[in-house]
């Protein structure tokens, strides 16, 4: 590949940053990252080595007129912003992740005649992505039926990229990186990259109806910062080993240990869980834009790899009714687990599909974008 320069446009959230790391790692050239001011994205990037910039931008409120003047103007700060940094860098190619803070970037995109590729994580797109597809070069989609949400001329099938170090971690060494046991079913608990407060609560309230398990299965929980300390005691209290983090920096070996997996239904979880081939539960964050976490959940169910649980209906008691049949029967979980790898090949090849779309839409700066 003949080397460019590529800026990458990542919102705050693991959902955007490891996708945009799976992508940089295929691609030839001087790659720079555009984040906001929450900490993770500066966190995850600085330890990767990778140069950063924050530029100011807001998520579209819904509400009052204050803060709809406010969102105005901070924009239009980012704009400007993004204008400097722009005409400093001078990149080949833009890559946006969807996140509200595109936005200016793109914008400012569309002066210099720099092109776009967006990249939809979500079985139904974001406002972002929606809202900037006028100004793209490329959409490129993690799902088939998201082609028709976009001009045919600019939407591609990529798939969502997954990390490579996720595939470079067997069984006997991530258990061992935890200190777990080999002969006990892992059971790994994901809430999102900030953890997810009502998973963590029913989790909690789900460990006495497992006491009977005790002696096969052990627990890797991710919980955020929310409950952490109560989680912890209530593993004690319960009699289990478990691994409990607020965020797991080498979250490959909590995937390599892993026999089921009880997570959000967000696209970079899901492409994970799927390209891994592990069966899960999932709890479709109910308050997520347009209900895209249920959207995304839908096709790995259906097809019956994943096991959907409402959020709604969420209890510690529920939960354990549609756990316990899996720990118990190692057959359903292999099945599980060959039906999730149906939809794997869309994930692992995603990062090169993705790769090789920004490359070739960079070879179109200052060309006009239609």
């Amino acid at each position: 590949m003949v080397k460019k320069k590529i800026l990458m446009v990542v919102g705050g959230t693991g959902g955007h940053i490891y996708p945009a790391l799976a992508l940089a790692s295929e691609l030839a050239g001087s790659i720079d990252f555009v984040i906001d001011k929450r900490p993770l994205a500066e966190k995850v990037l600085s330890e990767k080595g990778c140069s950063t910039h924050r530029i100011t931008a807001a998520a579209l409120p819904r509400k009052k007129f204050w803060h709809i003047c406010k969102f105005i103007l901070k924009m239009l700060i980012g704009t400007v912003e993004s204008l400097i940094l722009l005409g400093e860098i001078k990149p080949d190619v833009v890559v946006a992740f969807g996140s509200y803070i595109s936005v200016p970037v793109v914008l400012a995109s569309k002066f210099f005649k720099i092109p776009v590729v967006l990249h939809e994580q979500n079985y139904f797109p974001g406002l972002a992505n929606k809202f900037l597809t006028s100004f793209a070069r490329k959409v490129a989609v993690s799902y088939r039926a998201s082609l028709g949400h976009f001009p045919a001329h600019k939407a591609v099938l990529t798939g969502n990229p997954v990390r490579k170090e996720l595939f470079e971690v067997n069984r006997e060494e991530s258990l061992k990186f935890f200190g777990l046991e080999r002969d006990k079913i892992t059971i790994l608990i994901i809430g999102g990259s900030l953890g997810s407060e009502s998973i963590n609560i029913s989790v909690a309230g789900i460990l006495p109806y497992l006491e009977e398990f005790n002696d096969r299965i052990q627990f890797i929980h991710i919980c955020g910062d929310k409950n952490f300390q109560k989680i912890v005691e209530k593993y004690i209290e319960c009699g289990f080993t478990a691994r409990v983090y607020k965020y797991l920096k080498k979250i490959e070996y909590a995937y390599g240990s892993a026999d089921l997996i009880i997570a959000r239904a967000g696209a970079t979880t899901l492409a994970e869980i799927t390209a891994l081939g592990i069966p899960s539960i999932l709890i479709p964050y109910p308050d997520a834009t347009s209900g895209h976490q249920l959207l995304n959940a839908k096709p790995f169910c259906k097809i019956g790899g994943a096991i959907y649980y409402d959020e709604d209906k969420l209890s510690g008691e529920g939960l354990a009714l549609r756990l316990v049949p899996l720990v118990k029967d190692i057959n359903i979980r292999r099945e599980m687990s060959i039906k999730t790898k149906v939809m794997r090949e869309r994930f692992t090849g995603a990062a090169k599909k993705l790769a090789d779309v920004v490359m070739e839409t960079a070879k179109l700066k200052n060309q006009n974008v239609k």
